[in-house]
């Protein structure tokens, strides 16, 4: 056997059992360790023939079950595994950047939506009961009565708005996965065309507004409340982009659009000023973009 011929192969296969090590030991980390998942995968996509790709993911399915548990042996496969060959398919298929980046953001809603889907029907895992028992365990240290009353009316708005929460955290999770997948590829020498940075997003105002009117008229049906949900995270996205913008031409500082950032989960009111702002600038076009109506 040529060594050489499997060296990427088992280069992925080290990553993704170093990262899945990194999400559990130090589990601070999971967010940052789901955006860098599927990026080896993603560049073995580029590399090697399908069938060897699947049997790299197979393996590290195994491997990660084996030390980590079944649940890390399902998220490898239908997890980041399969959001990783669909948007490395993807690439190299040479589609469209906005292509690309719309495929990435759907499989990862198919994908997270398959992990809940699978983890509490065929392996029994049952996160309400999980979420009852730590409020139980919280109310013997405090008021039991008291924090499950506070808790539990929170508990089922969640469950109610879960459609609209699970695309929204896909389509971030999407988005930078496929940003960092792009920049790797490029880092490692493959020619790919990546799509215009977020400062200069903007999204389809004529679908988005009508959209948000129809669902503001019918939101007392659960699909319709997820929808005006989903499309207001549209708004905040675009909100986002034209605040990165101003950032951009008064600066070039990392650490001041981290503080930014930050600033925005800090302060509830700044996300509704930027959903305003995104839902205005989709008609007024405040960056004076010529490619963007308004």
């Amino acid at each position: 056997m040529n060594i050489k011929e499997y060296k990427d192969s088992f280069r992925t296969l080290m990553y993704i059992i170093i990262l899945t090590a990194l999400n559990y030991i130090f589990p601070f980390l999971s967010m940052i360790v789901m955006f860098l998942w599927p990026v080896p995968i993603v560049y073995l996509v580029q590399k090697e023939e399908s069938s060897r790709v699947i049997a790299v993911i197979a393996a590290a399915a195994v491997i990660n079950g084996f030390f980590f548990g079944a649940v890390m042996g399902l998220i490898t496969v239908i997890g980041f595994g399969l959001v990783g060959f669909i948007i490395g398919n993807i690439i190299k298929e040479g589609f469209s950047p906005l292509k690309t980046l719309i495929a990435a953001v759907l499989s990862v809603i198919i994908s997270q939506a398959l992990v809940v889907y699978v983890s509490g029907t065929i392996m029994d895992l049952n996160y309400q009961l999980l979420i009852e028992e730590a409020i139980r365990s919280l109310g013997g240290e405090l008021n039991g009565e008291t924090v499950e009353q506070l808790i539990m009316p929170q508990l089922q708005l969640i469950r109610l708005m879960f459609p609209a929460l699970l695309g929204i955290s896909a389509t971030i999770t999407a988005i930078f996965n496929y940003y960092i997948s792009a920049w790797y590829l490029r880092r490692r020498g493959l020619n790919i065309e990546i799509y215009k940075p977020f400062k200069r997003w903007y999204l389809p105002r004529w679908a988005i507004s009508i959209l948000i009117v129809i669902s503001l008229l019918l939101r007392s049906n659960t699909i319709f409340l997820n929808t005006n949900i989903y499309l207001f995270f549209l708004g905040f996205l675009q909100g986002f982009s034209v605040l990165l913008y101003y950032l951009s031409t008064k600066s070039s500082s990392f650490l001041l659009k981290a503080f930014v950032v930050f600033l925005i989960f800090l302060f509830p009111p700044v996300p509704i000023v930027l959903i305003l702002l995104g839902l205005l600038d989709m008609w007024f076009n405040f960056r004076k973009q010529d490619e963007q109506p308004g």
